[in-house]
């Protein structure tokens, strides 16, 4: 059985769905798949995925023309999703007529471009991210979809609450993490000296981009509250952090990394005294549906983790693995840090690390690899 990935994505990029993207084509292949990521032709920082992610295999590309007028604004992503849209469509339906035969495996980068996966040749498996409203693009696309993954239980009740879909249609599993990657760096001492860190200071950490979902404005007021901590948020700008949270008075704890290379992550993760995952109340998204791949990052690192109590990160962690803060509730944030960096910590860490084994891209791999043979 072969795989034509499609993906409305840059790639490679530092992105978060970049990176699953990468890793789940990296798995399906080392699982013994044939496998081709079928995305846009846009301008990329490196020409080899394979090497921008420090893969194990090769990844096989069909890059399809399109207008690469992605950034700016949404008339202009629309206009550049269209296209692809339309590129892979008739490219798909070109091999078919040719001879070539498979499956099609696609994800949910925005909110339309998948709608003419319904009408290829190829039977198809969609992999979704986000509880979606009901309409007629996904009513269509899941109605002829032959199986649906999503990441959490959440997403899977609504889905089956607003498109009355089968529960046997959809397969839950959270996203994956390469364990080898995130563990296998140097300790904390070595890690801060290498990044050029206090070592005597305590340290939070944050990586990942910002966005206004996040619920990233619980940082200053929390380091106002801990003046003596360190606060490292590796993913932006202080300029983009107070343009996006409106928030222009930030205490000199809160130290702001920029965006780092994605080899350089490990690093970070270990020089930490504790790490952080945020979510809100104030975004469906956030509180009810990622499955941050930050997550999955910090198990596998084997640090202190301090999360927001959302139902979407509770469906995959306990207090076992996690020190859990009550989203949006800076006292309760402040509290909870300084609970994880005075309290013995092993049983958590330990718990981490074996949950991190639960969710390898492999098995992640696998997994759906099972449900797709079970359905084609």
């Amino acid at each position: 059985m072969k795989l034509f990935y499609i993906a409305n994505a840059r790639m490679p990029s530092e992105r978060a769905h970049a990176i699953q993207i990468a890793k789940m084509s990296e798995a399906f292949i080392l699982s013994g798949t044939p496998l081709q990521l079928v995305v846009p032709k846009r301008k990329t920082l490196s020409s080899s995925i394979r090497d921008f992610y420090k893969l194990k295999a090769d990844v096989p590309l069909i890059r399809l023309p399109v207008l690469d007028i992605y950034g700016g604004n949404r008339g202009r992503f629309w206009l550049g999703s269209f296209s692809f849209m339309l590129s892979y469509f008739f490219t798909m339906w070109v091999r078919y007529l040719r001879g070539e035969r498979g499956v099609v495996y696609t994800i949910d980068m925005d909110q339309f471009s998948i709608f003419l996966v319904a009408f290829l040749p190829f039977r198809f498996f969609i992999e979704i991210h986000d509880a979606k409203p009901r309409g007629f693009v996904f009513f269509v696309v899941f109605k002829r979809a032959r199986g649906i993954i999503t990441i959490n239980n959440i997403i899977k009740e609504k889905l089956c609450e607003r498109f009355h879909l089968p529960p046997e249609k959809i397969l839950v599993h959270p996203n994956g993490i390469d364990i080898d990657f995130f563990d296998l760096a140097p300790q904390k001492k070595e890690a801060r000296e290498k990044l050029g860190l206090s070592l005597q200071k305590k340290t939070v950490v944050y990586t990942g981009q910002f966005y206004d979902w996040k619920g990233l404005d619980i940082f200053p007021a929390a380091a106002k509250q801990l003046p003596e901590i360190y606060f490292y948020l590796v993913g932006g700008s202080r300029e983009e952090f107070s343009e996006l949270t409106g928030i222009s008075d930030i205490p000199e704890n809160v130290i702001f990394a920029g965006k780092r290379p994605y080899e350089e992550m490990p690093l970070w993760l270990k020089a930490a005294d504790a790490l952080v995952v945020l979510g809100t109340k104030q975004n469906e998204y956030s509180y009810y549906h990622t499955s941050p791949m930050k997550l999955f990052e910090y198990l596998a690192s084997g640090g202190v983790i301090v999360a927001a109590a959302t139902p979407a990160i509770k469906d995959v962690v306990s207090e076992k693995e996690v020190f859990f803060y009550e989203p949006d509730n800076v006292d309760s944030f402040a509290v909870t840090i300084k609970q994880a960096l005075s309290e013995d910590t092993h049983s958590k860490q330990a718990f981490a690390k074996e949950a991190a084994h639960r969710f390898t891209w492999q098995k992640r791999a696998l997994s759906i690899l099972g449900f797709i043979k079970g359905l084609v």
